[in-house]
């Protein structure tokens, strides 16, 4: 009994921690690319500076939420549903290439565009993660860095 309890144990861990650790994917399609302001208690999330008009894509498979514009100082953004309570948010962007309801597949499909919107000062993709509905009531950030630390985009100067 002991086992199985540890084996189970083991699994449901692993069902956690996998997922954020291997299937998480670099944004910003430019190995140039680099964090302009890190994770803080006045910054939930990263900013990743690139040239404008770079490619984004979802760091996780799943399903569009929101796709607008928001006068929260975010501009252009992208909100993805990656299932159990995870989402994600890409803010700033110039140009948006989903839809409400689209399908986005990680480090495959293109979201949008690095910009400046909102009240960014220049062009960055500032994201973050969340651990509920954006914004609702009882929803939070968590920190994205186990989420974007990994992928083919990742430039060499944090692998």
């Amino acid at each position: 009994m002991r086992k199985r309890i540890a084996a189970l144990s083991a699994a449901i861990l692993a069902a956690i921690i996998l997922p954020a650790a291997v299937l998480a994917h670099w944004p910003v399609e430019n190995r140039s690319s680099y964090v302009s302001q890190g994770y803080w208690s006045g910054h939930r999330a990263y900013d990743l500076a690139s040239p404008l008009g770079t490619e984004i894509a979802p760091v996780r498979s799943g399903n569009v939420v929101f796709a607008g514009w928001r006068s929260n100082c975010g501009g252009r953004q992208v909100w993805v549903s990656h299932g159990n309570g995870l989402y994600t948010a890409y803010y700033h962007l110039s140009s948006i290439q989903v839809v409400k309801g689209q399908w986005v597949t990680d480090s495959v499909t293109h979201i949008g565009r690095v910009g400046a919107s909102g009240c960014a000062t220049g062009p960055h993709l500032h994201v973050e993660v969340w651990r509920g509905y954006p914004w609702a009531s009882g929803s939070y950030r968590v920190n994205p860095w186990t989420y974007i630390d990994s992928g083919t985009w990742l430039p060499y100067r944090y692998r």
